[in-house]
């Protein structure tokens, strides 16, 4: 539905209306379309609405107008003077940042001179509602008052640099029948050792169409980018096509592409979730990269190992290591099918839980070691049971790591069976720690946690205790 707004009707007979949606999806965007009926009007002239944090916004015809976005406000500068004609029409589109929700009330101004006198109204607030993004966990959902706050705290506590990496969402070549997608790297101070790595849906051949003289790759539904020297441009773009395969129907709407960039910085080693946008991003200039770096919202993934990364700038090796980080919704480990109450062995149990927490929910731009014990599982008394959620062979920054999860008890990471293993709580009874987990999966993006047992501080199987103490262990 798309509602119309007037902005008033002045002495010289100028009005001003405003047609857009009344809603927008967050992670996506809107177009605005103004008509200025202006008359006879001449001279320089000025539109301006002003966009919340997390929001941010593009030409489409700006009448030639000088568009610009910034500081959170929309401007159309006519100068020296508004075209002629009796009216002048122009649109942009406005883009929501996919972890919003709540409304926000659309306010403008039109300014311009007449008879050397300034004149001006203020538009009629006009309400537009934001729909909450259905892959976005509700823990992450901030409200749009109230992100602001929430992103200059992030950007206070980000560590290891603020480079960002963007898709735009896949464009269909009709001519060529292929998928063409764009990604936009903003490398901040990584100047060595960096990969893209994208995993596409099945069906489809990946081909590279401009590497930035990268080491491009493609096997098992994955396309990479490998560089041992990162372009000199502070941000660039690369490009691939992907091609169906004989039989597969190309659908944009099913096409799913995820993907993670990996940098060096300063010896530390990092990795963020490539982000999706709408822009068409190799077309942007300057002004607009940098409006839509300062309103997205870098997700991480967990540490990648540097090794790893060094040894990929070979490219005979590029391919075998290509599975090093192939998700963003998973940890350096992949993640397998959860273990529960029926392991057989707590070897069987650890090899089932390269288990983690979904990198999307971490809203810092970087993971950082931890090397404080401060967080370290200390042995207990007795027999026991704790819920693993997470497990890796980087060890984490626990508090950081796992704070948008607001987890009712603390995160303890202990060394087993060369892993680190990252579980919550202390259970006498199975139950308990059963029960538990089922709320984590109920209520956090922690789907394929699990109960693990102990005596005296040693990992043993599920299956002893419960049979020894002849505990309820159905789940």
């Amino acid at each position: 539905m798309m509602f119309t707004s007037f902005l008033g009707f002045f002495q010289s007979g100028v009005t001003v209306s405003v047609e857009m949606p009344e809603m927008i999806d967050a992670g996506n965007e809107i177009t605005v379309n103004v008509t200025i009926r202006k008359g006879k009007l001449t001279g320089s002239a000025r539109f301006q609405q002003e966009l919340p944090y997390g929001f941010t916004a593009v030409a489409i015809n700006s009448a030639n107008a000088n568009f610009s976005f910034e500081d959170q406000k929309v401007r159309l500068n006519w100068v020296p003077s508004i075209p002629e004609g009796d009216e002048i029409v122009f649109s942009y589109k406005i883009i929501a940042n996919e972890r919003l929700t709540g409304q926000i009330d659309l306010k403008g101004r039109f300014s311009y001179i007449d008879n050397n006198e300034l004149k001006s109204t203020d538009q009629q607030p006009k309400m537009l509602a934001i729909v909450p993004s259905l892959r976005v966990s509700p823990t992450m959902q901030v409200d749009v008052h109230e992100y602001a706050k929430i992103a200059s705290i992030e950007s206070i506590t980000t560590m290891g640099g603020q480079a960002v990496a963007l898709r735009q969402q896949p464009v269909w070549m009709n001519d060529e029948q292929v998928f063409l997608v764009t990604l936009l790297i903003n490398k901040d101070e990584a100047q060595k050792f960096a990969k893209i790595e994208e995993t596409v849906p099945a069906g489809y051949t990946a081909i590279s169409v401009d590497s930035k003289e990268g080491i491009f790759s493609y096997s098992n539904q994955t396309a990479q980018y490998i560089w041992k020297d990162l372009p000199v441009d502070k941000y660039f773009t690369v490009s691939y096509k992907l091609i169906p395969e004989e039989g597969v129907s190309p659908n944009p709407v099913s096409m799913r592409i995820a993907g993670v960039f990996s940098y060096t910085i300063n010896g530390g080693t990092f990795a963020i979730e490539i982000i999706e946008r709408p822009e068409a991003l190799a077309s942007l200039n300057s002004m607009q990269v940098n409006n839509i770096l300062r309103n997205v919202t870098v997700k991480t993934v967990e540490q990648q190992q540097q090794s790893t990364l060094i040894a990929q700038t070979n490219p005979s090796q590029s391919s075998s290591s290509s599975t090093t980080s192939s998700s963003t919704s998973s940890t350096t480990s992949s993640s397998s099918s959860s273990s529960s109450s029926s392991s057989t062995s707590s070897t069987s149990t650890t090899s089932s839980s390269t288990s983690s927490t979904t990198s999307s929910s971490t809203p810092s731009t970087s993971v950082a070691v931890n090397n404080n014990a401060s967080d370290m599982l200390m042995p207990e008394t007795g027999v026991y049971y704790r819920v693993q959620i997470a497990a890796g062979h980087q060890p984490i920054n626990t508090q950081r790591y796992f704070r948008s999860y607001r987890l009712e008890y603390l995160v303890a990471k202990e060394m087993h069976e060369g892993w680190y293993k990252y579980s919550v709580g202390s259970f006498s009874e199975y139950k308990d720690a059963r029960d538990y987990r089922v709320h984590l999966s109920n209520t956090t993006k922690i789907n394929d946690a699990f109960v693990a047992a102990y005596n005296n501080g040693k990992r043993i199987t599920v299956q002893d205790p419960l049979m020894a103490l002849n505990q309820n262990w159905i789940r």
